[in-house]
């Protein structure tokens, strides 16, 4: 059964008319900081993944410390990244594109994200693109697991297949099972006191939104045939002579998450507050559903003809309704102001809507810095650059001004892997 801590909290309350969620109570014990001895001296191992990760320049080579006056974000492929918050190391998804027994187009293996030792891994939601290695990486470090009920009940069942049987998973549900996306606000204490982390349930890309009429279709030159929708979605046909695939990870050991139950589509996101004399937010989604009509991947029961959805409030073609997508918009436009969001750019609807959706998720969290995220799976690999052209052209095509967009920071992959991007707390930018 998902871990659910519900002593000594307190509700807060926001004036949107919403249910609020009970405080959901973290680890707060250990800082995961890896010290072995009593001169606290971190492994060496520890310090070469966190070097590895968050640049040598911003780790202690003896403690293994990261430093406490900076927030720092390092891409792991598709929407995971492992960030360093003041300090506190944690792993938003924990899925890696090709990973391989030894390091090849991604540059590390599974053992460099055990050693960097996460205090917390925080899942959007639970398809393998996202959540594959979670229940693993959380055994063998010790790390809480944050996910919505339905994913955390696929961390049980990843549990008893890598460790045997009556093992379990440390998860946190973050959410009733059921509720509505946005209905309702869950307080992490996880980081405390150096940031507060606020989840809610919002929506996961779809191809079942209609065709918006509200904006010209954005058209892009692909550089190997020609005009295509936005975005080509195409590889580069030079990407497998550069990157050889080598010896998938999954040939030795099996860790991916479970493919059964309804916890894959249902989506969490994650606002952070950081404390500091500049505090500094930060939020962070690895999906990015249709806000205007209020619909998201179809979630229906297996088997059931016609199709039934598992979700209280979803139709079979995944639609809550405009309702709840103004919600959502209100939920985000909360946060604000936002310094940097960590977003997927990729949408299931690329080819009805291009890339309105993560537009208008800017839109409404007006970011200042815009990190953009999911091209490694949906997004074939090598297609980031053909999904910049298509998002620049989006913008246009919806008539976004200039003063509304937000400063962009591209991944491209593979170039981008463990490029620490940093950002000094103390300062404006």
């Amino acid at each position: 059964m998902a871990e659910q801590r519900k002593t000594g909290l307190v509700r807060s309350g926001l004036a949107l008319g919403m249910v609020l969620a009970p405080l959901v109570a973290g680890q707060q014990a250990a800082r995961a900081d890896g010290w072995n001895d009593s001169r606290n001296r971190a492994s060496a191992a520890l310090v070469a993944a966190r070097q590895k990760f968050f640049g040598a320049a911003n780790v202690d080579a003896r403690t293994g410390q990261v430093a406490g006056d900076k927030v720092i974000f390092s891409w792991i492929t598709n929407a995971s990244f492992a960030a360093s918050i003041r300090g506190r190391v944690v792993l938003l998804d924990t899925f890696v594109t090709r990973l391989e027994v030894a390091p090849g187009r991604t540059p590390f293996v599974i053992q460099d994200l055990v050693d960097l030792k996460p205090e917390a891994l925080l899942l959007g939601h639970g398809h393998f693109d996202h959540a594959d290695n979670a229940a693993y990486i959380s055994k063998l470090t010790g790390a809480t697991i944050y996910a919505s009920p339905e994913t955390c009940d696929n961390m049980q069942l990843d549990a008893v297949k890598i460790f045997g049987a009556g093992s379990s998973a440390k998860c946190v549900s973050l959410t009733s099972r059921g509720s509505l996306p946005g209905s309702e606000i869950v307080n992490i204490d996880q980081l405390q006191p150096v940031a507060s982390i606020t989840a809610f349930k919002h929506l996961h890309s779809t191809n079942t939104a209609p065709q918006d009429k509200t904006f010209p279709p954005a058209i892009i030159n692909a550089p190997v045939n020609g005009a295509c929708a936005t975005p080509c979605n195409l590889a580069d046909a030079r990407d497998a002579a550069m990157f050889p695939a080598g010896t998938p990870l999954s040939t030795v050991k099996d860790i991916s998450t479970a493919r059964t139950g309804q916890g894959g589509p249902i989506s969490m996101f994650y606002s952070f507050k950081v404390r500091g004399e500049r505090p500094f937010t930060f939020v962070w989604h690895n999906t990015t559903g249709a806000l205007r009509e209020g619909c998201a991947l179809p979630n229906n029961i297996a088997g059931t003809t016609p199709p039934q959805p598992s979700q209280p409030g979803q139709d079979a073609s995944g639609c809550f309704g405009p309702a709840v997508g103004q919600k959502l918009a209100a939920v985000m436009e909360s946060l604000r102001p936002v310094d940097v969001e960590l977003g997927s750019v990729v949408s299931l609807g690329y080819n009805i809507n291009g890339e309105r959706d993560i537009v208008d998720y800017n839109t409404h969290l007006a970011p200042r810095v815009f990190i953009p995220n999911h091209v490694t799976a949906v997004a074939v690999e090598s297609s980031s650059l053909e999904w910049k052209v298509g998002y620049l052209k989006q913008q246009n095509a919806m008539s976004i001004p200039a003063s509304q967009r937000p400063d962009l920071v591209w991944l491209v992959d593979p170039n981008d892997y463990l490029r620490p991007i940093v950002f000094d707390l103390p300062s404006d930018r």
